[in-house]
């Protein structure tokens, strides 16, 4: 798997989609940037265990990344992104409880952890930043109101004298 150059989708960092695991406050996950699909729903496939987990952060490394390694979970995620197969990935969490079969999405709010490693750090759900996004929905009813508050022309505006043409 790939994990070099950062791809125009894993720096337009969004999402949408409702997932049934259910975050915890203030939880987030880390994924590879090429891992990162926002707008996307991924499927937990599995938990890796923890040799395959250290194998991992070894091979990838991470061992330095984290505070405390042995905390962090890693799952196999799967996307279906239309094409002939699934695209798998890995999805890291110290703080967010998931299992085989799970469904979630990650939240607009990623933002690179480490650049140099490329990991994304996100808020799992829809938006993952739900402040940005009641800001914006005040802001489009405002807008709403406004267009609603455009002055239209009256009907003396709109008629047309007549009365010299043709006598």
């Amino acid at each position: 798997m790939k994990k070099g150059a950062l791809t125009a989708g894993a720096v337009a960092l969004g999402t949408a989609g409702a997932g049934t695991a259910a975050a915890q406050d203030g939880g987030s996950v880390v994924v590879f940037a090429d891992d990162y699909e926002p707008g996307v729903e991924f499927t937990v496939a599995s938990a890796l265990n923890d040799g395959t987990k250290d194998e991992l952060f070894s091979e990838a490394g991470l061992e330095d990344e984290f505070d405390t390694p042995d905390d962090w979970d890693i799952y196999i995620i799967s996307y279906d992104l239309g094409g002939s197969a699934p695209q798998l990935g890995f999805l890291m969490s110290e703080d967010v409880d998931l299992s085989a079969g799970d469904s979630e999405t990650m939240g607009a709010d990623g933002q690179f952890r480490n650049a140099e490693l490329s990991l994304v750090e996100a808020t799992p759900g829809e938006s993952g930043n739900s402040s940005a996004d009641e800001e914006d929905d005040e802001e489009d009813e405002e807008d709403d109101e406004e267009d609603d508050a455009v002055a239209t022309p009256s009907n003396n505006e709109t008629e047309t004298d007549n009365s010299s043409v043709g006598n």
